[in-house]
């Protein structure tokens, strides 16, 4: 009786090891990355290279797309990061870029870019100094005395958010018997960046896909852009004309929410060497809170 007894527990032990060592190890998920190797540059000239309309700028892990780089066929990308990341069956070169406004980030693979500033992009600069003073250093044409004194001491993103605000609220304002909802700002935002954020989709929710939004349409050529940071046309009337082209009822959202968001616009933007060629671009949100 008691060979059995013993020959049980030893039989039992036997299996209860048996099963520790063929247990399976939990594995990372196949679509997060980490990161292997990383090395920091120094804000290296980069543009997407045309050769994948698959091409996209990614958050940390690469499981979010931001940005689709078809919306930004002429802008360079500056890496400040170089990092070899795996998911644990596939490893790749990505690197950490942003564009020269700082508005739009991610991580991309090495094989959708090619070295140097995009061409038309170099294009954009120009000499043209018309607006620039003392007090407006960064040339916003047509600014108001009040614009002046929000720009005056603004760090790099205070003064594009704020030339944005000022660009915007006359053509909000021409949208009769709306009410501004700052929160549509940054839901424009997110459509014009293909990418809304998480504080936008936790204030919206399911209300996300209620949001009429209305996009530039067309995208201005080098010309055009120029114009615009010139003052003439005024983004005003810009955008009034190509609302008007789209067809679009200004006094038709009566009792309707309105935020807007778009690219800023100043001399700075052109004369510096890493321009952004992309403003002019804008959406505008509008939602209608007694919708059912």
């Amino acid at each position: 009786m008691k060979k059995k007894s013993l020959l049980l527990t030893v039989l039992i032990a036997g299996l209860t090891g048996l099963a520790l060592i063929s247990a399976p190890q939990p594995i990372k998920a196949a679509g997060v990355y980490r990161t292997i190797k990383s090395k920091s540059v120094n804000d290296t000239a980069f543009h997407w290279n045309g050769t994948s309309t698959k091409a996209y700028l990614w958050n940390y892990n690469l499981t979010s797309k931001k940005h689709h780089l078809t919306n930004y066929p002429k802008t360079t990308w500056y890496a400040t990061k170089v990092l070899k990341m795996t998911n644990g069956y596939k490893s790749g070169t990505f690197y950490y870029v942003t564009n020269q406004s700082k508005t739009v980030n991610g991580y991309v693979w090495q094989g959708y870019l090619t070295s140097g500033a995009d061409s038309d992009d170099d294009n954009t600069n120009s000499g043209n100094t018309k607006w620039v003073t003392e007090d407006n250093s960064g040339g916003v044409p047509h600014p108001t005395k009040a614009e002046l004194k929000d720009l005056k001491g603004a760090d790099a993103d205070q003064y594009d958010s704020t030339v944005t605000y000022y660009q915007d609220f006359p053509i909000i304002k021409s949208f009769t018997e709306t009410t501004y909802n700052h929160k549509l700002d940054d839901a424009a935002a997110g459509k014009l960046g293909n990418d809304f954020d998480s504080v936008t989709r936790n204030e919206w929710g399911d209300k996300l896909q209620n949001i009429k939004y209305i996009k530039f349409s067309t995208q201005l050529t080098n010309q055009q852009i120029k114009n615009l940071a010139n003052g003439s046309p005024t983004f005003k009337q810009f955008v009034l004309d190509d609302l008007a082209k789209q067809h679009i009822n200004l006094s038709g959202y009566k009792g309707w929410q309105i935020g807007m968001f778009s690219r800023p616009i100043y001399e700075g933007e052109l004369t510096s060497p890493h321009g952004d060629s992309y403003i002019g671009e804008y959406v505008i949100a509008l939602y209608n809170p007694n919708q059912k």
